[in-house]
């Protein structure tokens, strides 16, 4: 019998939501490449994940016709706009906001994340004991982000609903029932449409963000209305809830693990480290796929132009050939002359994260502030893991942030 045969991947069921990794661990250990089915395989080590994300030969296919995962599906028609491009429109349309995202501007934000952050960790500590997804986790990174592109305050409830809808909705459809698809795609029309008013308001009134810009290359013909309200969903949705998640599961892991959360508190120059091994540990996105855009050749294989790959990151980071006891939460790891190689949370190549810098700033000020600034943080319940396979973060987390 096959090693094929032999093992059977479940990861994606919704029993195993709060820890997926012995599932991944169960193939990576079997075979470099699982037939999840025809035409699709699932990569978990990080060899294999780590050439996929960084080979441009492996793109999204949705132009060409040829992505097996949703096949027949319009390019517009797909959620997340620059996400499921391949270039050169991906590059066209990711440098209308790469400037937004810098080194230097990311610094310039500090002061502003740091006054958004202790504002609700006031509040929090204040009420005493609070749901820390809904107080603290998911508010903080929405607000900063919120912020940059120019949304008013007023519409933070509508925006902040459309994107949670579009976060289940990242699933693979087979995931899916028809009602959640359905609710999917009548977000996506209003999130767009939503954006597309936005930017049309900023033509004739610009002002220092990222919807004035967003106007300027609509003037400039650089980027249609379609691509620039695809780029907004993807920059609020991603620019938010993967820092929201790694805030939300961080803190469970370091509840978990006080030996840590005592490290980090005697130690707070381990925070940098720290911020990527929890990303390396609980990764916001577990997997993502790609496409064979020409013939491709990875752990033996063949892939004909128009094959698929599932790459899951959440494998990838816990593969014991580069990472020495994985399963271990180490804030430590990643500290020193020599650390490991990166972990794969925010992906690679040309479709790498384009907010990733400023959220680790965003985990970072948040773990290290809320740890610094209540001493008996401790569970006031049990956490409570959102249902969605390919995002992996909390719907609520019950603390209790004085005694």
């Amino acid at each position: 019998m096959s090693a094929e045969t032999k093992v059977v991947f479940d990861g994606f069921h919704p029993a195993y939501r709060a820890d997926p990794y012995p599932r991944y661990a169960m193939v990576r250990e079997a075979l470099p490449l699982y037939p999840l089915r025809p035409g699709i395989h699932l990569a978990t080590r990080y060899a294999e994940v780590s050439d996929v994300l960084t080979d441009p030969d492996w793109g999204h296919g949705y132009d060409d016709g040829i992505n097996p995962l949703r096949p027949g599906v319009a390019p517009d028609d797909v959620p997340g706009g620059i996400v499921r491009m391949d270039p050169p429109q991906h590059t066209r349309v990711r440098a209308i906001v790469n400037r937004s995202f810098t080194p230097r501007k990311v610094g310039e934000l500090a002061d502003r994340v740091e006054r958004i952050i202790g504002e609700l960790l006031d509040e929090a500590i204040g009420a005493g004991e609070v749901d820390l997804v809904e107080a603290f986790a998911r508010p903080a990174p929405f607000t900063v982000i919120a912020e940059l592109l120019g949304v008013p305050k007023a519409d933070y409830g509508d925006v902040m609903a459309w994107s949670m809808v579009m976060v289940h909705g990242t699933d693979p459809d087979i995931l899916q029932t028809p009602e959640q698809l359905a609710r999917r795609d009548k977000a996506r029309v209003e999130f767009d449409a939503y954006f597309t008013d936005m930017i049309a308001v900023r033509r004739t009134a610009p002002r220092d963000d990222m919807f004035s810009d967003m106007a300027a290359a609509l003037d400039a013909g650089t980027a249609t209305g379609p691509e620039l309200a695809g780029l907004c969903v993807a920059l609020m949705v991603g620019g938010y809830e993967t820092a929201a998640d790694v805030i939300g599961t961080g803190v469970v892991a370091l509840l978990r693990n006080p030996d840590q959360t005592a490290l980090w508190r005697e130690r707070p120059e381990l925070a940098g480290s720290g911020v990527e091994e929890l990303l390396r540990y609980e990764p916001p996105v577990q997997f993502t796929h790609r496409v064979a855009l020409t013939d491709r050749e990875l752990a033996g294989r063949t892939f004909p132009r128009g094959e698929g790959i599932v790459v899951a990151m959440a494998g990838a980071n816990r593969d014991p050939a580069v990472y020495t006891d994985p399963d271990r939460l180490d804030i430590a790891r990643f500290a020193g002359a020599n650390p490991p190689p990166r972990a794969l949370s925010f992906g690679g190549g040309v479709h790498f994260c384009l907010g990733s810098i400023l959220g680790k700033l965003e985990v970072r000020v948040a773990v290290d502030t809320l740890l610094r600034r209540a001493p008996d943080l401790a569970f006031a319940g049990d956490p409570v893991w959102r249902n969605t396979a390919a995002f992996h973060g909390l719907d609520s987390l019950p603390v209790r942030l004085r005694a």
